[in-house]
Order: structure tokens, then C-alpha cells, then sequence
């Protein structure tokens, strides 16, 4: 999983690397050498949003399946099994909820993550550059928005771990 993040993540840091010293943060009007520099650089720059695209949806397809499997095969028995056994725990109930509010957004996440990356490769840079930058801010926001709910996650399986061996301690 490590190595896969590294690849996506290792994608866009060549992005941002392609663009740095060329764009600036503001989204309102570009210099005529950013305008060069986005123009001259632009089939270079839709490759790797391209192969960052690639790595994105390779990742999403394993993050996916493996909070899935958190999911059906760890949350949810063991909260079943407490219920049958008559014992019940308040934070592992609300684990539960929180991790399915949290994958329905990581699911809307990506698919608006995707659908921004796709507007973002389908405009021409060399004809429309500050349309292209302002494209590129907006996927950035929503790659973030992506990244938040993943560590959202990733931190509930880890509270999840952690509740289940107090637990543990305790029976």
C-alpha cells in the first residue's frame, strides 16, 4: 500500500515539480512568461497528469477494496458478535458509523476528484493556459478534500485497533 501511495504521490510531485517557478498560488491572471512556460510545457504536463491519473485510480481501487474488507470483515462482525454476546460498547458502534459516513465521502471524493482530473487533461493548455491553471488549482482542492478522507479513515481503523485490544484487556 506504501509503495502504491508513493507512486501516485510521486506522480503529482512531478507535476509540481514541472510547475514550480512557473505557476504562482494567486488563480487570477498569469504573466505572459507563466503563460509561455504552461504552453511550452504542456505535453509534458498532460503526460504526468496522465500517468498520475493511472496511479490514482490504481490506488483508489486498492484503498477501496481494503476499507471494504475493514469494513465487512472486522467492524461490522465484531459489533455483531458483541450484540449477540450481550455486551456493548459505545465507541465501537460509533466507529462503525463514523467509518461508513467516511467511505461514502471517500467514494464521492475520488469521483469528484476523477472528474476534475479528466476536465483538467481534456483542456488544451497551449491554446487556454489560465484556464488550464485555474483547472489545476481546483483538481489540487479536491485531490486534498481526497487525502483528508483517507486519513480520516485510516485513523478510525487505527481507533478501531486500538478499542478492540482495550477491550481485549479487559474480557
Amino acid at each position: 500500500m506504501a509503495y502504491i501511495k508513493q507512486i501516485s504521490f510521486g506522480c503529482f510531485a512531478v507535476l509540481a515539480l514541472i510547475l514550480v517557478g512557473v505557476l504562482t498560488w494567486p488563480v487570477n491572471a498569469l504573466s505572459a512568461e507563466q503563460n509561455d512556460a504552461i504552453v511550452q510545457n504542456c505535453s509534458n504536463i498532460k503526460q504526468s497528469l496522465q500517468q498520475l491519473q493511472r496511479a490514482d485510480s490504481r490506488t483508489r481501487a486498492y484503498l477501496g477494496s481494503a476499507y471494504e474488507t475493514i469494513s465487512t470483515r472486522f467492524i461490522t462482525p465484531l459489533n455483531v458478535r458483541m450484540v449477540r454476546n450481550n455486551l456493548t460498547s459505545t465507541d465501537l458502534f460509533r466507529i462503525q458509523n463514523d467509518f461508513s459516513s467516511a467511505q461514502a465521502i471517500f467514494r464521492d471524493s475520488y469521483v469528484d476528484y476523477m472528474r476534475e482530473l479528466e476536465n483538467l487533461i481534456a483542456t488544451d493548455c497551449t491554446r487556454a493556459p489560465e484556464d488550464f491553471y485555474n483547472k489545476l488549482i481546483s483538481a489540487r482542492n479536491k485531490r486534498e478534500e481526497l487525502r483528508s478522507v483517507t486519513k480520516q479513515l485510516a485513523d478510525l481503523a487505527n481507533e478501531q485497533y486500538q478499542t478492540v485490544e482495550e477491550l481485549r484487556n479487559t474480557l
